[in-house]
């Protein structure tokens, strides 16, 4: 049952609950939102608080280390099992997941991963399905969490094809106006969870903090 899962909770009981109580091994966590909305700054935050719990690879194909390095020291993100890796390669990425045997698993976008062997353009729905794919079976074989962040294109899909919805377990939405401060995190699917739970966070400078009492 969902209750009996074993979870590992984050630091943020805001995505616990949208979760389902936290974070399952062996399960496929796709992140969708608007670009620019905050969902790599959510990422990072939560990657730091799962090192505490095992080793974190966050695969960054969108920005440099040295970007990424800069925001993590914003947010107070780092440790020992904390690892950071630029990478678009997907035979890369499962090569040192093998090697390290990680945990835990930050694709850092779907959009911008490629398989080398196949012929289509990165980021086409050819390259993506067969990211995901991968990424799936990474999770199922390591028992490892895998989150992937999908950005939602101009016509609200994520990463263009519904099809990634399909392929994964969870599918948490991250919502807002880039304008304003507040974040709406929903599930719109989760196998091991409700999907009508919302979490409320804020944005602030050092990162994302919990809105415990929207009403307020």
């Amino acid at each position: 049952t969902l209750e009996e899962t074993p979870r590992v909770t984050t630091g943020l009981k805001e995505l616990n609950r949208v979760l389902g109580g936290g974070v399952v091994a062996g399960t496929l966590v796709l992140i969708g939102g608007d670009p620019g909305i905050g969902k790599s700054t959510l990422l990072l935050q939560v990657s730091g608080q799962l090192s505490e719990h095992g080793k974190v690879l966050y695969v960054t194909g969108e920005e440099s280390a040295s970007q990424v390095k800069l925001r993590a020291d914003r947010l107070a993100v780092g440790g020992q099992d904390f690892f950071l890796y630029p990478e678009t390669d997907m035979t890369a990425v499962k090569k040192q997941v093998e090697e390290m045997k990680h945990n835990f698993l930050v694709i850092d976008s779907v959009q911008t991963m490629q398989e080398p062997d196949l012929t289509s353009p990165i980021g086409s729905v050819a390259q993506i399905r067969e990211v995901t794919a991968d990424l799936l079976q990474i999770a199922k074989t390591n028992n490892i969490t895998v989150f992937i962040v999908g950005h939602v294109t101009k016509d609200g899909a994520i990463a263009g094809p519904k099809i990634l919805e399909h392929m994964v377990d969870t599918v948490l939405y991250f919502e807002g106006d880039r304008h304003y401060k507040y974040r709406i995190l929903r599930a719109v699917k989760n196998r091991f969870g409700a999907t009508n739970e919302l979490g409320i966070f804020e944005m602030r400078d050092h990162g994302l903090a919990e809105v415990a009492n929207p009403s307020e």
